[in-house]
C-alpha cells in the first residue's frame, strides 16, 4: 500500500510537472514562431524597402550621368558656333558621338524655337518638337531638365522606324491586372537629359538625349546584380527588378514559367491604384508572374510630378521562408532540448520531495499502530523540512490529546461506576432507613404537641427539623438510584425550558434575578422524560441562584447544529463561580460547596445521569468571580436509536 501510494503520488506529481513543461514549451514555441514570423517578415519588408532605396539611387543616377554628359557638350564653343552659324554638320557628327559613348538611343540639337536641327538617327531636320514635355520645359524656363519621361510614337517614328518598331511590346494581361482595352504598347519609357543651349549669354538651342527603356534591360539586371548579386534559391533569381510604363511592364528580369522575360505583362489592379493614381509607395507580398515576392513599388514621375511610370524591386518569399523554417527548425530544437533538461531536473526533485513523503508514510503508519513516539528527523529548513516539523508537532499534539482522552475516558467510566455503585448503596440505604425516620418524625410530632409550651419544645423542633432533612436526603437518593421505566414521549425542549422558568420567576431565590431566554425557533422535537428533562433544568437554575445571593443574570440559550443534528443547551449565571479544583467533583454524590444544610450534594449528580441517559454529554466552564457556563448536547441519532429500543421494550 505505502509503495502504491508513494508511486501514485509520484505519477501525478511527475504528470503535473510533464505538463507545465509541455505547455510552457508549446506556449514558448509558439510565441517564439510568431515573433520569427514577425521579425523575419518585418525584417523582409524593411530589406525590400531599402533594396528599392538602392535600385532608384541606380536609376537616378544613370540620368545624372548622362545629364553632366550633356551639360559639357552644351558649353563647348564650337557647338555654339555650329549652331549660330548652322553647320549643321558638325552638329550632326556630334550627336552620333555622343550618342555612340553614352551608349543612348536619340540625341537631338533644336534652335531656339524647338525646331530639330540635327539627330543622330537620321538626317531629316525642321520638325517642331516643343511639344515634347521636356523640350516645352526647358524653352520655358531656360533651365535644365532630367528625369522620367514618356516618348510618343510619333517622336519615334521621326527617329525612324528601327526606334520605332524597337519600343513595340505586346500587352499580356495577368489574373489581377485591370482590364484594357489595348493590346500593343507604342510609346516609349525613356530616362532623359534636355540641356539648354547659351551663346554670349543668349539662348540659342537645346541639346537632349534619350534612353529608350522598352525591351532594354541594362539598368533592372545592373539593379539586380549590385543589389542581389545574383543569388539563387532552387535555381530561381533570389531578388528581381523591373521598371513599368504606366502598369506594363517595360523591362524586366522576372522570369516566366517558360524562361523568358515577363516583358509586357500587367501590373495588379491594386499596386497601379495605389502607385500611380496615388502616387504612393507601396510593399507587400504579391505573386508575380509565376512566384510570391517581398515586393516593393515606387512611382516613378515626369517633369510636372506625374506618375507615369513604376520601379519595382522583389525579394523571392521561399529565401525568407527557409530564413523561417531553418529559425523554427532550431527554435523548436533548442526548446525541446530545454524540455528534455526540465524533465530531468523534475525527476531529481521528485525523488527529493518522494523521500521525505515515504517517511511521513511510514511515520503515519506507526501513528496508525499506536507508536506516537515515531518522530521524524528534519533535514533541511525549507517547505519540506517545515512539513515534517509540522508532522512533529501534529504526533506530539495528538499524544497529548489520546493521554487527556484516555484520562478523560477513565474519569467518566469511574464516574459512572461509582455512580452506579453509590446507586445501588444508596438505594439500599434509603429503603433501610426511611422507615426509622418516620417513626422518629411520628413521634416527635406527638411528643411536640404534649410538650408544648415546656423546656423540650424547641429540643423536639430541632429533631424534627433535622429528621425532615434527613427525610429530604433519603428522598434524593431514592430519586438518584431510582431505576422505574421512564414516560418517554416527544416533546419541544423550548416549551419545556419556558415551564420551568415561568415556575422559577416566581420563586423567593429569583427575586433579584433576571432571566434571559435566548431559544432557537429551529431546535426540533426530541423522545425524552419531561419530568426528568424539567429537574435536569430546575437543579441548573437553582444552583445558578444559589451561586447569585445579591442578585444576577440567568441566561438559558438553545441551539440547533445542523452539520452534526444535535441540540445545544446553554445554562450561564453572573455568579461566584467553581473553583478550578472542585470542577472535576461537582458531579459526584453528596460533593457540594454549599453551606451545611443548604444541599445535598445530589443535584448535579442527579443531573449528569440524566442526562447520559440520553447519550448526551454535560460540559462546565466556570471562573471565580465572573460566573459559569452548563453546555448540554443531545445528538438526535443516538435519541431516535434510544426511543426505538423504548418502544421495543
Amino acid at each position: 500500500m505505502r509503495k502504491r501510494l508513494a508511486s501514485q503520488i509520484r505519477f501525478k506529481l511527475f504528470i503535473s510537472m510533464l505538463s507545465i513543461v509541455l505547455l510552457s514549451g508549446i506556449a514558448a514555441t509558439f510565441v517564439g514562431i510568431r515573433t520569427i514570423e514577425k521579425h523575419v517578415v518585418g525584417q523582409a519588408f524593411d530589406t525590400v524597402l531599402k533594396d528599392l532605396d538602392t535600385a532608384d539611387f541606380i536609376y537616378t543616377s544613370r540620368i545624372a550621368l548622362k545629364s553632366k554628359m550633356l551639360k559639357h557638350i552644351a558649353l563647348l564653343e564650337y557647338i555654339q558656333l555650329a549652331i549660330v552659324q548652322n553647320n549643321r554638320q558638325v552638329l550632326i557628327n556630334k550627336c552620333k558621338e555622343v550618342q555612340k559613348e553614352l551608349g543612348i538611343d536619340i540625341v537631338n540639337i533644336t534652335d531656339a524655337k524647338g525646331r530639330v536641327i540635327a539627330r543622330a538617327n537620321n538626317y531629316s531636320f525642321g520638325d517642331d518638337v516643343s511639344d515634347d514635355n521636356h523640350i516645352s520645359y526647358v524653352l520655358k524656363t531656360k533651365t535644365s531638365c532630367e528625369g522620367t519621361d514618356i516618348v510618343s510614337h510619333t517622336h519615334l517614328q521621326r527617329e525612324g522606324e528601327v526606334i520605332a518598331k524597337k519600343v513595340i511590346i505586346d500587352i499580356v494581361p495577368t489574373p489581377k491586372s485591370r482590364k484594357v482595352q489595348r493590346t500593343k504598347l507604342v510609346d516609349a519609357l525613356a530616362i532623359r537629359s534636355t540641356i539648354p543651349i547659351f551663346y554670349n549669354n543668349n539662348f540659342i538651342g537645346i541639346i537632349y538625349g534619350v534612353r529608350i527603356l522598352n525591351n532594354y534591360n541594362g539598368i533592372v539586371d545592373q539593379i539586380k546584380e549590385l543589389v542581389f548579386k545574383d543569388e539563387k534559391i532552387g535555381g530561381l533569381d533570389v531578388g528581381t527588378s523591373t521598371i513599368f510604363l504606366d502598369d506594363v511592364r517595360v523591362c524586366t528580369n522576372v522570369k516566366k514559367p517558360d524562361g523568358s522575360r515577363a516583358i509586357g505583362t500587367l501590373l495588379s489592379e491594386e499596386v497601379y491604384n495605389k502607385v500611380i493614381l496615388q502616387g504612393k509607395v507601396w510593399w507587400d507580398k504579391a505573386f508575380v508572374v509565376n512566384n510570391w515576392y517581398i515586393s516593393a513599388y515606387k512611382p516613378l514621375l515626369n517633369v510636372n510630378n506625374k506618375p507615369i511610370g513604376i520601379l519595382y524591386v522583389g525579394i523571392l518569399e521561399k529565401k525568407f521562408d527557409e530564413i523561417k523554417t531553418s529559425s523554427t527548425v532550431s527554435f523548436a530544437v533548442i526548446t525541446i532540448l530545454i524540455a528534455i533538461v526540465a524533465v530531468g531536473i523534475s525527476l531529481y526533485l521528485l525523488n527529493i520531495i518522494i523521500q521525505p513523503v515515504r517517511t511521513l508514510v511510514q511515520a503515519s503508519e506507526s501513528v496508525i499502530n499506536g507508536n506516537y513516539d515515531a518522530h521524524i528527523e528534519i533535514e533541511s529548513e525549507d517547505e519540506i523540512g517545515y512539513l515534517c516539523y509540522t508532522f512533529n508537532q501534529m504526533i506530539d499534539a495528538i499524544k497529548e490529546r489520546d493521554r487527556k482522552l484516555k484520562e478523560q475516558t477513565q474519569n467518566q467510566i469511574l464516574q459512572s461506576e461509582k455512580l452506579a455503585s453509590l446507586g445501588r448503596l444508596a438505594s439500599g440505604i434509603a429503603h433501610e432507613i426511611n422507615n426509622p425516620l418516620t417513626a422518629i418524625l411520628t413521634y416527635s410530632s406527638l411528643l411536640l404537641e404534649d410538650l408544648k409550651d415546656t423546656d423540650f419544645e424547641e429540643d423536639l423542633r430541632v429533631i424534627i427539623k433535622e429528621t425532615l432533612r434527613c427525610r429530604d436526603i433519603v428522598r434524593n437518593i431514592l430519586d438518584f438510584a431510582r431505576s422505574t421505566k421512564p414516560d418517554i414521549k416527544r416533546t419541544n425542549i423550548n416549551s419545556l425550558i419556558n415551564e420551568v422558568l415561568l415556575i422559577l420567576e416566581k420563586h423567593v431565590n429569583f427575586h433579584n434575578i433576571v432571566i434571559n431566554k435566548e431559544l432557537d425557533p429551529d431546535v426540533p422535537d426530541m423522545y425524552i422524560d419531561e419530568n426528568q428533562f424539567k429537574s435536569v433544568i430546575n437543579n441548573l437554575a437553582m444552583n445558578a441562584a444559589d451561586a447569585m445571593p445579591q442578585g444576577g443574570t440567568l441566561t438559558v440559550k438553545t441551539r440547533y447544529n445542523f452539520n452534526n443534528d444535535s441540540i445545544t443547551i446553554i445554562v450561564s449565571d453572573t455568579g461566584t463561580g467553581i473553583k478550578d479544583d472542585h470542577l472535576d467533583k461537582i458531579f459526584d454524590p453528596f460533593f457540594t460547596t454549599k453551606e451545611q444544610g443548604k444541599g445535598t450534594g445530589l443535584g448535579l449528580a442527579v443531573t449528569y445521569g440524566i442526562i447520559k441517559r440520553y447519550h448526551g454529554s454535560i460540559d462546565v466552564q466556570s471562573e471565580i468571580g465572573k460566573g459559569t457556563i452548563f453546555t448540554i448536547t443531545f445528538p438526535l441519532s443516538k435519541n431516535m436509536e434510544e426511543y426505538a429500543v423504548f418502544q421495543k421494550a
